[in-house]
């Protein structure tokens, strides 16, 4: 068969699907073009649900922002604060990031499959800790919700935009240690090159006040930050950017996460910020 008939032959088959209202796409192993896919198999179910769009597709704008920031600032280490279930370890590995990983997570419900985890990737450590400025003992507030948990408690708007999600099931007491003081057990030094991702829900700046040490070999930092604080005693962005600034860091992508559904305000963002070798 000739390559002109093969194309003549691909082309009447893609014309027929068309019509029947179906697409021929490529394969790919393109982790942010999968992950493309996948979204769009999503969103096609709910095209009137504006809100929807809007606080998912910039998370796919974040991961390929998050590829391209790992490789150009050559990152050999990610500080994973806050790691939930895992998702951010997950996710850098799946991106092609093969360096090695700490997170820390003090909620109880996650921490075998943090571990299990961890063991099974061999360059994934995984500390159940809290971190923030000062070392001590906090309250963990859980909520039904478990990416919500934090140790600040929801305040009226978010218990108003985010309903049942924050309904608070239990308080969990856990150990508070700062990044500064647990550098060295990590086996960090003035060599590495680390991308620290803190996602604390309202707690970043603390974490990040208590690793001023750590931020001089940080290449790049990844927060989750506020406009409208959803939590009680927290920063917001401009607070948190401005911090960072003096620290030698400059934003380099914001990505909305949530709106404010009556009028569209934005609530939170991933802020990713870098540091020049300079």
């Amino acid at each position: 068969m000739t390559a002109s008939l093969l194309l003549t032959i691909k082309q009447w088959i893609r014309a027929i699907l068309r019509r029947g209202g179906f697409e021929v796409v490529h394969r790919t192993g393109d982790p942010v073009l999968r992950e493309l896919r996948m979204m769009h198999e999503t969103l096609r179910f709910v095209p009137q649900e504006d809100l929807r769009w809007d606080d998912s597709l910039p998370q796919l704008a974040a991961h390929a922002h998050l590829r391209h920031l790992l490789a150009t600032q050559r990152i050999d280490l990610v500080v994973d604060v806050e790691a939930n279930c895992g998702q951010f370890a997950r996710l850098v590995r799946t991106l092609g990031f093969t360096g090695d990983i700490v997170s820390f997570e003090p909620l109880a419900r996650f921490q075998n499959e943090l571990r299990a985890a961890a063991d099974d990737d061999g360059r994934w450590r995984f500390l159940s800790v809290a971190l923030g400025r000062t070392p001590g003992e906090c309250d963990l507030h859980v909520y039904q919700d478990h990416t919500f948990s934090s140790l600040h408690q929801i305040n009226a708007a978010g218990q108003d935009r985010f309903t049942n999600l924050v309904t608070e099931l239990r308080v969990e007491r856990v150990s508070v240690r700062t990044l500064d003081q647990l550098w060295l057990a990590l086996g960090g030094d003035d060599s590495r090159r680390v991308l620290l991702k803190t996602d604390t829900q309202g707690h970043d700046l603390e974490v990040l006040a208590g690793a001023v040490g750590v931020l001089q070999r940080t290449h790049a930092v990844v927060t989750e930050a506020s406009f409208r604080p959803i939590y009680d005693d927290t920063s917001g962005f401009f607070v948190l950017a401005e911090w960072l600034r003096t620290h030698g860091f400059s934003p380099s992508g914001l990505f909305p996460n949530s709106h404010r559904q009556e009028d569209l305000a934005l609530i939170e963002i991933d802020a990713f910020f870098t540091k020049s070798d300079a």
